[in-house]
């Protein structure tokens, strides 16, 4: 695939450095990207060769900005830009360069523009799947340990499919866009997928992630064919080697799912009312005709938590 070129200019040399930074750390980015902090050379390159982006500050007039030959042009403000061009829009500076990044994604896809530099090679489409009938002993933990450790060979995608995920406890601050977002674009089926990841992904060191779903009770009405259905297009229209999918009770079609994943982890301790659940879990996949799911369970002990359960909690 030919990269596309994406030119920045900004006196702020750190800044542009940073934004230079997120963007080589994207998998999924194939921008072949150029900083320039003198005007004159920034003409000069464009003279030779037509700029797909530009990521350029308000300082720069005008003027001297459409002289460069830019198919698309975003320009860093720190308010409103009234002396934008038809080619220009303006983005807020002061913000992440992951949010600037996703801004000039979803710019781009709204006006059609299809090839955006991204690497849309087709992922190896692997599930791994944590779930364990036993609650309060580490199971996100686990998971997102598993995703980094598969992010280490390839790209992975962390979806967290919990009614109560915990999502501010480990990822932070919430984003406007979170999974359930990321299932409306699936049924849309118009081919951007992998484009619209892109723009809602985050980081946890080399793992990506989708926020889960805010609202309680969301995730129960997502059917059995909806998450098929996202995965098959996760695995089609993505750069994702390997989706970690954070299973809980209330998520339609689990043991489906399960029977879905190459591997399935599952947490337990060794303690008496842990150890009914467990027995009784694989005794109904048993009953049930889900056997399958025991022959790729990786079960994985973890340490019970210090100091006594409150009344009434579950283990």
């Amino acid at each position: 695939m030919q990269h596309r070129n994406f030119v920045i200019y900004d006196n702020e040399e750190m800044y542009a450095k940073n934004f230079m930074d997120c963007i080589s750390t994207r998998k999924e980015v194939a921008f072949q990207v150029r900083m320039f902090r003198d005007v004159e050379k920034l003409l000069e390159y464009s003279k030779e060769q037509v700029v797909n982006f530009m990521l350029i500050t308000e300082e720069c007039p005008a003027a001297v900005r459409q002289q460069v030959r830019a198919q698309r042009t975003f320009v860093l403000t720190k308010g409103v830009c009234t002396d934008l061009g038809e080619k220009e829009k303006s983005i807020l500076k002061y913000q992440s360069a992951d949010e600037i990044l996703a801004e000039i994604l979803e710019s781009c896809l709204e006006t059609g523009d299809r090839e955006l530099g991204l690497t849309m090679t087709k992922g190896a489409g692997a599930v791994i799947g944590v779930y364990s009938p036993v609650h309060r002993i580490g199971k996100t933990k686990l998971a997102l340990a598993v995703g980094k450790e598969q992010a280490k060979n390839g790209p992975a995608l962390y979806l967290n499919l919990e009614e109560y995920s915990g999502a501010e406890a480990y990822f932070g601050e919430r984003p406007q866009q979170n999974l359930a977002d990321l299932l409306y674009y699936a049924r849309q089926e118009n081919g951007n997928l992998g484009i619209r990841i892109s723009t809602m992904v985050h980081q946890d060191g080399e793992l990506d992630y989708i926020y889960p779903m805010e609202v309680a009770g969301d995730i129960r009405n997502v059917t059995l064919e909806e998450w098929k259905e996202l995965l098959e297009q996760i695995a089609d229209k993505s750069i994702y080697d390997t989706v970690i999918l954070d299973l809980g009770d209330s998520v339609q079609g689990l043991y489906e799912l399960l029977m879905l994943c190459d591997t399935v982890y599952t947490p337990f301790i060794e303690e008496p009312a842990a150890r009914a659940k467990m027995r009784q879990y694989e005794e109904n996949l048993m009953l049930l005709g889900y056997q399958g799911i025991l022959e790729h369970t990786v079960k994985k002990e973890v340490h019970a938590r210090k100091g006594r359960e409150r009344k009434g909690s579950s283990v």
